[in-house]
């Protein structure tokens, strides 16, 4: 499988990953609280995060190849900290897929030959 193959297929997962937990709000907060304001949150940035790798295969440049690695990396120590504090197979998941990308994302990608 082809690194950029295996970036999208992340990716994908990624938003189906923050979708869920987006989805899952209302049954583990009956009452919008501070707690489902965080689970909310955390859905969001687990959306977007995986959406600018989508993004990012549309640049072959290598400040933004670099800004969605540091993303990824960024949220992949998240996982690794919410690890600490619920260690649970989805945080698991999650620190894997975010640091799998973070990985595609520096691999080098061929740019395709400029010709006139």
């Amino acid at each position: 499988m082809r690194m950029q193959t295996l970036a999208l297929a992340l990716a994908i997962i990624g938003v189906l990953l923050g979708a869920v937990h987006l989805a899952l709000t209302p049954l583990a907060y009956a009452d919008w609280t501070i707690d489902a304001l965080w689970f909310v949150g955390t859905g969001l940035a687990i959306v977007l995060a995986a959406a600018a790798n989508l993004l990012g295969f549309q640049s072959l440049g290598v400040g933004s190849r670099l800004m969605v690695a540091a993303i990824n990396f960024a949220m992949g120590c998240y996982f690794a900290a919410a690890w600490l504090v619920l260690p649970g197979p989805q945080v698991v998941i999650g620190g894997v897929l975010f640091f799998a990308l973070a990985i595609c994302s520096l691999a080098n990608r061929r740019t395709k030959a400029v010709t006139s």
